[in-house]
């Protein structure tokens, strides 16, 4: 998990958060935060077994949606005056704008209730509260999953006083404009694609961008969260490309897919194809590595012996609920959860009922300290599986290597020409239009 961006600011708070994975976002912005926010969640979701429990535990407030419970909208009001109470107490809360947890490639259109709780929260205070709304993104590389890369990015805190005088003259107007103005923070701190397909193109061509231009070393991969920003412009770009040069657009599409199909053929994941193998390199890689796995296979068996259960554990309570996708990492990460913490418990008790406290406090940290070791393991077993299928795959092949050379230098010429004109039109436009007040 990486997090960027500016600590949260002291006083009256509200985090806007984008929603593409359920109960699970909460607990990350939880954990990313530097100080409790209280998160509102659907209605529904407190009153299941395990949810529920979570969402209490971290102070969360019931959100009552028509789509869930059309007779129980009347307590919304409610909500809306524990979330103020909460700000004019000077706490913080976390809130989902878009309404919905979702697997679109893009923002949902964002609901006015942020902005109608900031909004009745300052005018209750006429106007002297201080609050500050923080925008916030959450990135998965694969949501579906319960252990997956995921980048959490706070984005610069803004206020809403300056919306008092549009405020009272007509509240619904200015909860638009505040609306707006969230919804924009946000989109600064996620990435947002056209249409489904566009996230693996992206991916494709920054991962072939960056190495071709020599960045980022061959078959080295970078967390998620510092891939963010080029792939922000990237996702930017393709949408310029489509709008202003669909020909164009229609060109780099297929030549990108043709280099993603290369790729999926010889199974050459995130690290890409070298251009060649040097001997000291090689060697180097196979030593370091294989001291690494020769070293941690001991405590790697250990530890998968000793938590085969509860990682199957996951597995097998998602195929017996068939949750949906939005709330399925949710369910396997709860499942996890629950699992690690009852064998944590269970296992230096029955220790301590076998041999007394020496057996105990074994029993209490060899399996944490062998799990941690074998999930660390088998990730490095898994890139070096990969990395040396790929080295295998192209010994013999120097036709190969060739062929993925040129359309990977004929992409990085045709990207490095659509970002130069994408910015020349960029500034053009910049230079007739005031610019936008950032918020």
């Amino acid at each position: 998990m990486d997090r960027h961006g500016p600590p949260l600011p002291d006083g009256p708070l509200i985090v806007a958060v984008n929603h593409p994975n359920s109960l699970v976002d909460a607990m990350l912005v939880f954990r990313c935060s530097d100080r409790i926010t209280r998160p509102l969640g659907r209605a529904p979701l407190f009153d299941r077994f395990l949810l529920g429990s979570v969402l209490r535990a971290m102070g969360g407030i019931p959100v009552h949606r028509r789509e869930d419970d059309p007779e129980a909208m009347h307590r919304n009001e409610e909500m809306f005056r524990s979330a103020v109470e909460v700000l004019h107490g000077g706490g913080a809360i976390q809130i989902y704008p878009e309404g919905k947890s979702h697997s679109e490639t893009r923002l949902a259109e964002f609901r006015t209730g942020t902005a109608r709780i900031a909004l009745q929260a300052e005018e209750g205070a006429d106007w002297g509260l201080g609050l500050s709304i923080v925008p916030v993104g959450i990135t998965y590389a694969a949501k579906e999953l319960a252990r997956t890369e995921v980048a959490v990015r706070f984005g610069k805190p803004f206020g809403c006083a300056d919306l008092k005088a549009a405020y009272r003259a007509d509240p619904v107007a200015a909860g638009r404009r505040l609306t707006e103005r969230i919804e924009r923070g946000v989109r600064r701190e996620t990435l947002n694609f056209g249409r489904p397909r566009d996230r693996i193109l992206v991916e494709v061509a920054e991962q072939l961008y960056v190495r071709e231009l020599r960045w980022v070393p061959w078959r080295a991969r970078e967390p998620l969260g510092t891939r963010f920003p080029r792939l922000q412009r990237f996702a930017q770009g393709l949408e310029w490309v489509r709008g202003a040069h669909p020909e164009e657009h229609r060109r780099l599409v297929e030549k990108v897919a043709r280099y993603a199909r290369l790729s999926d053929e010889l199974r050459a994941g995130e690290g890409d194809v070298p251009p060649r193998y040097s001997f000291l390199p090689v060697a180097k890689y196979v030593l370091v590595r294989g001291t690494l796995l020769a070293l941690g296979l001991p405590f790697a068996v250990v530890g998968s012996l000793l938590w085969a259960p509860i990682v199957r554990l996951p597995g097998f309570v998602v195929r017996l609920v068939k949750p949906e996708l939005e709330v399925t990492a949710t369910v396997k990460l709860g499942t996890l959860l629950a699992g690690t913490f009852a064998a944590w418990i269970l296992g230096p008790l029955l220790g301590y009922l076998v041999g007394g406290w020496t057996l105990a406090a074994a029993a209490a940290v060899v399996p944490p300290l062998c799990g941690f070791v074998a999930m660390l393991w088998m990730e490095l077993a898994r890139e070096v599986r990969e990395d040396t299928a790929v080295f295998l795959r192209l010994q013999g092949r120097p036709d190969r290597r060739e062929q993925f050379a040129k359309l990977r230098s004929e992409l990085t010429e045709t990207l490095r020409q659509l970002e130069k004109r994408w910015m020349e039109e960029r500034q053009a436009t910049a230079s007739k239009d005031p610019d936008e007040p950032d918020t």
